[in-house]
Parts: C-alpha cells; structure tokens; sequence
C-alpha cells in the first residue's frame, strides 16, 4: 500500500503521537509498504513565511480567540500545502483531526482518511486545559466548535482505546466506521537482557540506590501526570517500608512544585527526580514497581513499556489504563484512592515477593498478545483495508454516552 502519514507533530517533538507515527511508519515499511509523512515542518520556506504572516495578523484580533483562531487555520494550511496531489495514495492516517480534515480537502476526498485519536478526552477540551483559556470565553468556545465541526466530518476512526473511542463516538457521524488499535512495544526488545549480556544504555538503578526497593514513576513532570500525588504516598511509604525509594524521570513544569514538596515532607533521601531518559528498558528492569499517576490518558505507552519490561505495575483507573490492566484489575487503583492507601498497597507488594512476582507474570501474560507492536501494526493495516475497500467494512459501532474512569 502506498500510505501517507500526517501530524502535527514535527519530528523531535517530546511527544508520544510523535514515537507513534515513527514507529508506526518505519514498521510499515519494513513489510514492504510505502509511507510517507507529512508534518507542519514539511511546508517550503516560502509557504511558511505567507502562514507565519496570516497567523501574525489574526493574533491581533482581540483577546485570545485571534491567535487560536490563527493556530488551528494555519495548522490545516501547512498540511494542506505540504501535501504532494500527484502520489497515488492508498489511505491516509492522519495522527490528529486536523491533519486529517487537510489531507481530506488537499486529496478531494479521492483517498480514505483514517483519523487516529491521540487525546486523552476531547481534543478542544485538552487544549483549553493546556493553555489556559477561560471556560466560557470566546477562544474555548472557538476551540470546541472547532473540533466538533472535524470530528462530525470524520469518516474513519481508529482509536488507541476504548476509552477514547467511547467518548469520541457521540462526535462522529452516524455512518462513521471506527476501529481499535492498542498502542503496541516491541516486547522481545524490552525483555530483561540475559545474564552477562550486553547492557542497555541508561543510568544503573540499582547501582545507584544499592539494596533499596525502587519505585518507579516515568512521564512529563505536569499536572495530569500527577506526580504530587505519588510524593505524597511516599511519605507514607517512608513509614511503612523503610529503605524503600521513589524515583521520577521526566521533566516538565511541575519540577519546582515537586521539589518544594519532596522538602515540605523532608523526603530527600526518600524521593528522586532523576530528570529526563529517553531509554526506560534499563529503568523498568532495575524497579521493583511501577506506579503511574496519570489522571487522564488514553493508552500510555509507558505502562505497556513497563509490562514488556517484566515490572509488576499499579496504575490510576483513569482513562485507558485500566484496559492494559485488565488481567489483573487489582492493580488498577481507584482515582479517589488516598495516597496512604496506596503506600499500604504498595508496600504490601514489596513485603510478599510472592505476591509481586505473581503479579508481574499475570500482567505480562495478558499483555504479551495483546500490546505486542506486531499486533498494533496488524490492527492498524486491518482497519486501512477495511478503508480502501480490500476488506469488508465491520458495522459502525453504535453511539454510547461518555463513560470517564
């Protein structure tokens, strides 16, 4: 097949839809596919200057909705433009809604586009959260009238969760053909290295914190990945479990609120932030448990990393998490869950090893034929015939209200 991947997500972006698509599209290749990927980048200079200017003059519209209004247009212009009318695409996977709505009106409809939903809840919600804007003001009123009017004209829909799907599909039409495809790792390549291997690059855990318990925590340092409240549970933890250390990788804007708060519990020695990695593998096979705090997400690739990896897991009921962790739902833990009552589940696991151990090889045998990548490439290429008419349309889901974990 001759695939066209677009995103607004520009190559290095700190951003999973952008692990996503790389991903995807050199597996795609490698079962001799032809894929190419358009991002905002791949606009020629020219075209950039003429949108940075119409952009420019939007934003001097007054209040915020100018420059909304100038992000979200020029966004759908730099895609539009990018894109090559004279290739013969097969289908179109678009990595957000926008790019699909400019590969739509770029290719006259002559080619499917398959809108893979990325976002933890509504995309025009997700950004007024992200950048602030006034609930009721005109920007966030803009930004979900938007985001309606794309997903109302979205014909085909993958999501990365039931989670997601469930939410999204009130938005799109009736006749709207949707499909899942869990995001997928590679689990040979996450499985632990054999004795007198060769070792993966990244820092040595247990070298760093010689016969302490670890816990572990990885994601961008912000408020839906809700590190605070992890810190919180550690103070207890301190108690219940001493010895034991809780130690966050990632970056973000809540650094300085951890640290204040790591001091404020005198947590030290107890709680380290140990920055941004971009290999986890070494880390998740060094932990003893990993912990993720996130309140919203869709299918968080770090959790199935962590399964791969042979890391017993506990995970927040929130948004798709649950589904990863559906073979041993013990270990997803309910979002009014007090952080004490978490340390003592916690540290329950780390007092029976027993118990921890049969945790991890539950976890790792529902999750082996599921979130395996060959099985996300598979669900994905199933969903692109079924676009293309080179496999029999599956009857749309009926529509179902939102259900928030």
């Amino acid at each position: 097949m001759n695939i066209l991947l677009t995103s607004l997500q520009v190559p290095g972006a700190a951003s999973g839809v952008r692990v996503h698509y790389e991903r995807l599209s050199a597996l795609l290749r490698a079962q001799g596919h032809q894929v190419t990927v358009i991002t905002l980048n791949d606009l020629p200079a020219w075209g950039q200057r003429l949108v940075g200017a119409l952009r420019h003059g939007l934003a001097l519209l007054p209040g915020r909705l100018g420059q909304r209004l100038g992000l979200e247009l020029t966004d759908v212009i730099k895609i539009y433009f990018a894109i090559d009318r004279r290739q013969a695409y097969d289908v179109v996977n678009a990595q957000d809604v926008s790019s699909g709505w400019a590969a739509r009106l770029a290719l006259r409809d002559r080619v499917p586009v398959v809108v893979t939903g990325h976002y933890n809840d509504h995309p025009g919600e997700e950004i007024i959260k992200q950048v602030g804007l006034k609930p009721n003001g005109w920007a966030a009123r803009f930004e979900l009238t938007w985001f309606n009017f794309l997903l109302r004209r979205t014909k085909f829909f993958l999501g990365i969760s039931e989670y997601a799907l469930r939410l999204t599909l009130p938005l799109l039409p009736p006749d709207a053909r949707t499909a899942i495809a869990h995001n997928g790792v590679d689990m040979d390549a996450f499985a632990r290295p054999a004795p007198g291997g060769t070792p993966l690059p990244g820092p040595d855990l247990r070298a760093l914190f010689p016969g302490r318990p670890i816990v572990l925590n990885i994601g961008q340092w912000e408020a839906r990945k809700n590190q605070q409240y992890l810190v919180q549970a550690a103070a207890e933890l301190r108690r219940l479990h001493p010895g034991c250390v809780t130690v966050l990788v990632g970056k973000g804007e809540d650094e300085a609120m951890l640290r204040a708060l790591i001091a404020q519990h005198g947590l030290e020695n107890d709680v380290v932030l140990l920055g941004y990695h971009p290999h986890v593998a070494p880390l998740l096979h060094a932990a003893d448990v990993y912990v993720h705090t996130a309140t919203r997400e869709n299918c968080p690739y770090v959790v199935i990393e962590a399964l791969a990896a042979g890391c017993p897991v506990l995970a927040l009921a929130a948004g798709g998490s649950p589904e990863l962790l559906a073979g041993t739902p013990e270990a997803s833990v309910p979002k009014p869950t007090p952080p004490a009552a978490l340390a003592a589940q916690v540290a329950a696991l780390l007092a029976d090893p027993a118990a921890l151990r049969g945790l991890q090889q539950r976890q790792y045998a529902y999750a082996r034929p599921r979130f395996d990548v060959a099985e996300m490439v598979r669900n994905t290429l199933a969903f692109y015939r079924q676009a293309t008419g080179q496999a029999p349309l599956r009857p749309a889901a009926p529509a179902a209200a939102p259900q928030l974990a």
